[in-house]
């Protein structure tokens, strides 16, 4: 009976610590300026909290953000993992209703790179016909940069063995390299999440079209 009795108690104290994460996100994401913010860069995004396992799905249907507890595996879009100042740090850009630049970028160097982790991961990513017909090198610099240009947020992109390693920080000799400020970084999510959505032939060549376009805007190539 003692035995029982713990257990109850642990689990209920387990809840009352996972709870406050999807409540506090309900709070914030719910403004019109908000909800158009992360419109198109996701329909069902699963989230985990390293800390203590909790994980919930944010659900976006172009007009409003909802949560459900826990996540389906076979809806979600993207599952990506944060630690439990990642959540306060968001939920305090986005508290006012409002995302400023500064606000943008600090949302994003959170969300940049579990978010091109599991992109990346989508086995229709992970073709090697695609990869080519979009021009994709297999080593990749990314620079996420603050709006003043001071900071960054950086990830190394590789292509090996018909799979996407993505990693924080710099490693090895880039074919090419990506300087993006969060707009340019938001736009390459929400049109890569639309191709993904698709999923046809005819809608990666447009993607692909419109990719060599905009990496103009951001990148340079290397000799190696």
């Amino acid at each position: 009976m003692k035995n029982i009795l713990s257990l109850m108690l642990l689990s209920n104290f387990i809840w009352a610590q996972e709870l406050p994460s999807m409540k506090a996100f309900e709070e914030i994401l719910q403004p019109p300026e908000v909800v158009n913010y992360f419109d198109g860069m996701f329909t069902h995004l699963g989230i985990v909290l390293e800390e203590t396992g909790e994980k919930f799905t944010i659900h976006h249907n172009g007009e409003r953000i909802d949560f459900t507890k826990g996540i389906d595996e076979t809806v979600a879009d993207f599952i990506v993992p944060l630690k439990g100042q990642n959540i306060k740090n968001m939920v305090s850009h986005a508290k006012d209703g409002t995302i400023s630049p500064k606000e943008s970028w600090k949302i994003l160097a959170v969300l940049f790179t579990p978010l091109t982790k599991v992109t990346l991961k989508s086995p229709v990513l992970s073709v090697n016909w695609r990869r080519k017909i979009a021009g994709v090198e297999d080593l990749i610099h990314v620079y996420l940069l603050s709006p003043d240009g001071e900071e960054a947020s950086k990830h190394t992109l590789i292509y090996v063995k018909e799979q996407w390693l993505v990693l924080s920080g710099l490693y090895g000799n880039p074919k090419r390299t990506y300087r993006m400020n969060p707009e340019q970084a938001l736009l390459y999510q929400k049109k890569i999440f639309a191709a993904m959505q698709k999923d046809s032939l005819l809608g990666w060549f447009k993607f692909s079209s419109w990719y060599k376009k905009w990496r103009k805007t951001c990148s340079e190539t290397h000799k190696v």
